[in-house]
This record gives C-alpha cells, sequence and structure tokens, in this order.
C-alpha cells in the first residue's frame, strides 16, 4: 500500500508521519489524477482538510472517483458539519491528526482493501457508457458478437429472456448495427386486441366507430427501418395470419383500405415466455413462430451474468445524475459487493431501479453501503429455455463439482493457465470473482 499527498505545506508534515509508520508516500499531482492506471490498486489518497476548502476541489475528487480511487480526509479539531461534508464528498474516512498510530494504520488499511476489491470488481477496462449492451461477461459478448453479423442482414430476429433483462436494449442494438432509418417499437400487450391490428398495419377513415381520420400504422412508419414487436406471445392468434403474410410477402392493408401497400420494415420481436412451446401446444401459430423466429437471441437473467452488474451500475449511476440533476460518481464498493451478492429476480430494470431510489433519497456523490436494504428472497421468476450456446455455467460448475475443495484445486489449476484471468476462471466455477479474489487473498488457490 502507497499514501498518495499533494505538494502542500500542511502535506509535508504528513509525510514526515507516514514515513515514521514505514508506509510509503506517492506524491498526487491534481493535474494528472485522471491518467492514473486503474490497475495501480494500491494507492489511496489522504488529502488534507484545508485542501477540500481550496478552489479545484471538487474538479479533484471527481477525477478521484473516475478514476476509482479511495481517499481519506485528514483534519485537526474537525466540525461534526466538516465530517459530513467530507464524507458526502466521497471520502473513504476522515482522520484526526492527533489520532493514534492504530487508528491511522486501520483506516488506511481498510482503504486499501476497499481501493483493491473495488479495481477487482470493476477491473481496468474502459466502459463506454453509450454501449447498449455493456457488459463483461462471455454471455454478452457472444451477443455483441452475433447482433455485429446479423445486425446489417434483413433477417427476422426473436429475442428470448426473462422480464428486465433488457430485451429492447439488444433490439436497439440490433437497429444500430443494420444502419437502418428509424426504429419504432410497439409492446403487444399494452394495446387492447381489437385495436392492435389497426396501430400495426394502420386504419382508414371511417373503417369503425372512432376512425375520423386515416392513419398509417408503425408497418408504414417503419418503412426502411426496424419494427420492434415486445411481448409478442401476447399477440391475439386471430391477428397472427395477418402478420406472418406481411412477414412473408412484405405487403399489408389498412384496416378499412381495399388497396394493399408495400414495407421493408425489419420486424424483431420479444418475448419472456417459451413461445416454441406455445406453438407446439397450438396456443401460438408454429409457422409464424418459425418466421419470426429466422434467428434467435436468447438474453440470460443478470444473476447468470454478474460480471455485467459493476458496469451497469455506472451506467445507471450516471443516467441518475443527469435525470435528477445530481452529482453521482461512484458507489461504495461494499455496496457493489452487496448488489453482486442479491439474485435480482427484475434483472436490469431492477438493479436500476434500485440506483433511482438511492440516488433521489439521499445526497451525496456516493452512494452508501448504508442506504439499501435488499428486498426479502423470493422464488427466481421463469424464462424461456435457453440454448446451449448460453447455457449456464454456474449450473455446469454445480453439477461437476459439488466440493468447494475440488472447486479450489481447480480454481488454481485454472488460474495458472489463464494467466490469473480472474473473471474467466470465475464463469467457468460458477462462482462470483470476489469470491476467488477471497480465496486468493486467504492462499487457498
Amino acid at each position: 500500500m502507497r499514501v498518495g499527498l499533494m505538494t502542500s505545506p500542511a502535506a509535508r508534515q504528513i509525510r514526515r508521519r507516514l514515513e515514521a509508520l514505514q508506509l510509503p508516500v506517492f506524491t498526487l499531482d491534481p493535474a494528472r489524477i485522471q491518467d492514473l492506471a486503474p490497475e495501480s490498486a494500491d494507492v489511496v489518497y489522504l488529502i488534507p482538510h484545508g485542501e477540500t476548502k481550496a478552489r479545484g476541489w471538487n474538479g479533484l475528487r471527481v477525477h478521484l472517483a473516475r478514476a476509482s480511487r479511495q481517499f481519506i480526509v485528514l483534519g485537526a479539531n474537525l466540525a461534526t458539519a466538516d465530517i459530513v461534508t467530507a464524507l458526502r464528498d466521497g471520502a473513504a474516512d476522515v482522520l484526526d491528526d492527533t489520532d493514534t498510530d492504530a487508528r491511522w494504520h486501520s483506516a488506511l488499511a481498510r482503504a486499501a482493501a476497499a481501493q483493491e476489491l473495488w479495481v477487482q470488481l470493476y477491473g481496468g477496462e474502459p466502459l463506454h457508457a453509450e454501449d447498449a449492451l455493456a457488459g463483461a461477461s462471455a454471455a454478452l459478448r457472444a451477443l455483441r458478437q452475433t447482433v455485429e453479423k446479423i445486425g446489417p442482414t434483413d433477417v427476422n430476429v426473436l429475442i428470448l429472456g426473462e422480464s428486465g433483462v433488457g430485451k429492447e436494449k439488444v433490439a436497439q442494438a440490433l437497429h444500430d448495427a443494420s444502419r437502418r432509418k428509424q426504429f419504432v417499437a410497439l409492446n403487444c400487450a399494452a394495446i387492447p386486441k381489437d385495436l392492435i391490428e389497426a396501430e400495426i398495419f394502420g386504419v382508414e377513415k371511417g373503417a369503425f366507430t372512432g376512425a375520423l381520420k386515416s392513419r398509417p400504422g408503425l408497418v408504414e412508419q417503419a418503412a426502411g427501418g426496424t419494427l420492434f414487436l415486445d411481448e409478442i406471445g401476447e399477440m391475439d392468434l386471430a391477428l397472427q395470419p395477418k402478420l406472418l403474410r406481411f412477414l412473408e410477402t412484405r405487403v399489408a392493408r389498412r384496416v378499412g383500405s381495399e388497396s394493399e401497400y408495400k414495407s421493408k420494415a425489419r420486424i424483431v420481436a420479444a418475448t419472456n415466455r417459451d413461445l416454441r412451446g406455445e406453438a407446439e401446444m397450438g396456443t401460438f401459430r408454429a409457422d409464424l413462430y418459425y418466421r419470426l423466429a429466422e434467428i434467435t437471441l436468447s438474453v440470460p437473467p443478470l444473476r447468470e451474468r454478474r460480471e455485467d452488474i459493476a458496469p451497469l451500475v455506472r451506467i445507471f449511476l450516471r443516467q441518475a445524475g443527469e435525470r435528477f440533476g445530481k452529482n453521482l460518481e461512484a458507489v461504495e464498493p461494499a455496496l457493489l459487493q452487496r448488489f453482486l451478492d442479491y439474485n435480482w429476480p427484475g434483472n436490469a430494470r431492477e438493479l436500476k431501479s434500485a440506483i433511482d431510489r438511492l440516488a433521489l433519497l439521499y445526497d451525496g456523490p456516493v452512494l452508501r453501503e448504508g442506504w439499501w436494504d435488499a428486498p426479502p428472497p423470493r422464488p427466481p421468476v421463469s424464462g424461456p429455455p435457453r440454448t446451449a450456446s448460453v447455457a449456464s455455467a454456474a449450473s455446469l460448475a454445480a453439477a461437476d463439482f459439488p466440493s468447494r475443495g475440488k472447486k479450489r484445486a481447480l480454481a488454481k489449476q485454472l488460474l495458472v493457465e489463464s494467466g490469473n484471468n480472474f473473471t474467466l476462471v470465475a464463469a467457468q466455477l460458477g462462482i462470483n470473482p470476489t469470491t476467488l479474489w477471497r480465496w486468493r487473498k486467504a492462499g487457498a488457490v
């Protein structure tokens, strides 16, 4: 562990004490803090309280947070308000220069451990918040590759996954990769079954009571673009033959019209139901299912790709800051760990709601562990069966390696073979990367 200090008169005295405590000191250059490499996890910053009141402090603490840096504020006889402000500004702890050496060692050691855990969880790979499919898991990487490959084509795509996993994000990514014109979305469960035909194919004036003017349907509006039909399993059986005919001929007719029109809209559909099983049972047209599912993409639930939680947290934190007009920079490593340990039956949607709620109810740039109470356990939400290509590594590992001792022995072997790739080995064993990291810290692997 090294301690970073700013070059100031107050810092010189602090440096002497740290050197007496046999702690290496690292000089902090505020102008270069944003250039720090994320993987250098051993530097904890000690900021004199006077510097937190100086011009440029807000920019410095933002750089510290964005570089995933733990910092401790040091002062003398600080008032309660000063301590609260320091913690709200993101400080991991507050020290007084009269505190004992043991207290200094303890505070710095905790911050260093949190720093190392933070880097272990987030990793050193930069995150592009604009990425619709942000994530570090093998499943998300494979999904991104497939999207890039089939995006430019005109094949129909059926997206499967539990509620809240981000099926519309996948559809949007497909559209972006296709370079088509407009993206039009419809939730089939949100439109009454007697109106959905007019919504999709359009309606002529006077076709039925209330049709006061002609209106193009979404198929016309999405011509040359993408039409995303969410919750396609909710579509009424009576309308399914008309959608099937459009998929086969690219020709449609408005309700009440005698003429037809053509549209080259690409159809992307999504469902959280077992559509293939329903087609076999006759509750959904089999011919329509096979036409929709020229390519099937399965999005695993969040509990099966926990490596994606940290990137999603950072994206949702930025979005919450923009939505509520707050300066939100990070979450405590302990809170991130609790996020990783929770099962997320509502998937990414539930995670986003949790962060929005914390951002709205509490103040400060760092979301704290004590602010969040995990909901009580409940049975996981069932979803559609997935293909073997996205089968759960966790379930395979649990079947093959029931013993913790065997898992640790295998983890040691896999770490050597993978060059200490914690994320890959954890995925192969079906455990959290942090569990693997703790085994390494304890000398078990």
